[in-house]
């Protein structure tokens, strides 16, 4: 037994564990059945039957909200679930700030002579092939004569 009261795992439960870099459901998930789909869908339904009701007792609560012996928050909330089943929630809204303070065209000229600067180093790079003369023919004749 370890000393610091760790258990080690035994040969069976490290073959069952993921293996690293492979998904433990490579399938992904199964897609409901045409059954599933019916039953959410009388779900919502349900749900919507309740909208009066749901309405009602929030309305309720805003007029009792100084009553004691009434849980406020959890009828707000079975309120709320019910017509967020029934209809969904509320669209949220999102305010952006689209002001950019930086210049961006100081990085464009500063990206641009950059582009410049390697296209002529490129440019300028000629490819070297190295060589040893073995013998240098000026003459014509030299070239009949060592033949």
């Amino acid at each position: 037994m370890p000393a610091n009261n760790q258990t080690e795992r035994t040969r069976t439960q490290k073959a069952a564990q993921f293996q690293k870099g492979k998904s433990g459901n490579p399938a992904g998930r199964k897609p409901d059945t045409e059954e599933v789909k019916q039953e959410k869908r009388d779900a919502t339904e349900l749900a919507k039957c309740y909208t009066v009701e749901a309405v009602e007792a929030l309305v309720k609560v805003v007029r009792t909200v100084d009553d004691p012996k009434h849980n406020a928050a959890a009828v707000v909330n079975a309120a709320n679930s019910l017509l967020n089943r029934g209809w969904g929630a509320p669209k949220q809204t999102v305010d952006v700030d689209v002001n950019h303070k930086q210049n961006w065209s100081d990085l464009l000229l500063a990206l641009d002579k950059r582009n410049a600067e390697l296209a002529l180093t490129q440019a300028e790079t000629v490819p070297l092939i190295e060589a040893t003369v073995i013998e240098s023919l000026t003459d014509s004749n030299q070239i009949a004569t060592n033949e």
